[in-house]
């Protein structure tokens, strides 16, 4: 009988041995799981939060990104990600549609923080991101934003894989000059839009050296009607400009495309990158063929069939029941920035990652060159203090025959440095 009590009562404490080693694991964010062939699997399981636009002023553009982003998180999960000694991670990510308001991204910001705790945020406009990169300095929260602003290139904690608006706005009238000459450029853009006056500074100060002559601002709501296009387009008539810049969205910067070739403004357009994709042929119309021109740091999927990166973003929506024609340049961009915060968890420890969280993400992505796939227009390589992704962009024609073309890879000259110039103005 003592022998029996003697057994149990050893059994006893290694069972209370094995609780408080398996309680302390989990605390410590850590759990086992079975891997291939049975054997345990160590995982740690870190928060990130995404933060969209479905609802509001750029949710022309905000759905597709949203759902490349959740495509990938939901991908990458399944495929595995792994930090640099071998530990799987699971992302739990927390998606809120701030519908382009930035005071409610400032109340998601604190709940993604406080409730959540995440080292890592998929961030969306300008505006708010903005706003918000003092703080995620302070808090040392990774932030790889939709928003490619000048002004976050010199912030701490902020990133995206692509040039800046100035730099991609700079590029983009680069090549209009080297392909069709010196003249005149109108700029259409909404003035009370972060997004939209984002380049604009730099775009007056570099337009001498790219042979060109600004000749107005014209102030073209985000969320404009048709009447609102058409009333910018006459207006810039009388300035007679051989270029226009569109600076907001693929909507309203459609209808001003419709709008030039009504009233017989014979002008080549060109946007930034979110005011054109696969759209543009049927929102702009026949007016348009052979005039409009769109700029994107990342390749289209039409055009990158065999590139791996495109391939990798067919597979995933495959697994998640999405079909390859709904894979277009805003899920991309949703897509690869998720993309970029997975490279950078590869790059790190488990063990940083755990204790040093967004602060380790971001000497990460410092540290280190990112290749996704083929699909940015050249390899990522940010400097510390200064996260200029690289500066190439493609340009894609809307041709005469109403197919989109892709017309190559440009940059500015390397003396027109419009991310400069964006940062020394403040604006």
């Amino acid at each position: 009988m003592a022998q029996n009590r003697t057994l149990i009562y050893a059994a006893a404490a290694i069972v209370a041995l094995i609780v408080i080693a398996a309680a302390a694991f989990f605390l410590m964010g850590g759990e086992e799981a079975a891997g291939e062939g049975g054997e345990a699997e160590k995982t740690i399981t870190i928060n990130v939060g995404l933060l969209v636009d479905e609802t509001g002023p750029t949710s022309d553009v905000g759905k597709g990104y949203s759902l490349g982003a959740e495509l990938a998180f939901k991908y990458f999960n399944e495929k595995g990600i792994y930090t640099k000694d071998g530990v799987r991670v699971n992302i739990n990510y927390i998606k809120r549609d701030y519908a382009y308001n930035p005071t409610t991204a400032e109340e998601y910001y604190r709940e993604f923080r406080d409730r959540y705790g995440v080292i890592a945020i998929i961030g969306w406009g300008t505006a708010d991101t903005e706003k918000l990169s003092d703080q995620v300095d302070t808090d040392k929260i990774t932030y790889i934003s939709a928003s490619y602003s000048a002004k976050l290139l010199v912030k701490p904690f902020n990133f995206y894989p692509a040039p800046d608006y100035s730099t991609q706005a700079c590029s983009g009238l680069a090549f209009l000059a080297s392909e069709f000459g010196q003249g005149k450029l109108a700029l259409a853009y909404d003035s009370k839009v972060a997004y939209s006056r984002s380049p604009i500074g730099a775009i007056k100060k570099a337009a001498p050296s790219l042979g060109l002559q600004v000749v107005g601002d014209y102030d073209l709501p985000l969320r404009a009607t048709e009447a609102d296009a058409e009333r910018i387009a006459r207006e810039m008539l009388a300035a007679d400009p051989d270029y226009v810049w569109c600076g907001n969205t693929i909507s309203s910067c459609s209808l001003l495309g419709r709008a030039m070739a009504k009233v017989g403004l014979d002008a080549f357009l060109l946007t930034n990158v979110w005011g054109f994709d696969e759209r543009s042929p049927q929102l702009i119309g026949e007016g348009g063929y052979g005039k409009v021109f769109g700029i994107s740091p990342f390749i289209y999927p039409m055009f990158g069939q065999d590139v791996e990166g495109i391939q990798t973003i067919f597979e995933a929506a495959r697994m998640n029941g999405v079909s390859e024609d709904q894979i277009n340049l805003r899920v991309v961009q949703g897509f690869v920035n998720v993309w970029l915060l997975i490279k950078a968890i590869e790059s790190v420890t488990s063990q940083d990652l755990q204790e040093r969280g967004g602060e380790a993400l971001k000497e990460a992505l410092e540290a280190n060159t990112f290749d996704l796939g083929g699909i940015t227009a050249d390899t990522i390589d940010y400097e510390p203090g200064f996260h200029l992704a690289y500066r190439k962009v493609f340009i894609i024609k809307l041709g005469e025959n109403g197919e989109l073309q892709l017309m190559g890879k440009f940059e500015a000259p390397s003396q027109v440095d419009c991310a400069r110039y964006t940062i020394e103005e403040g604006g």
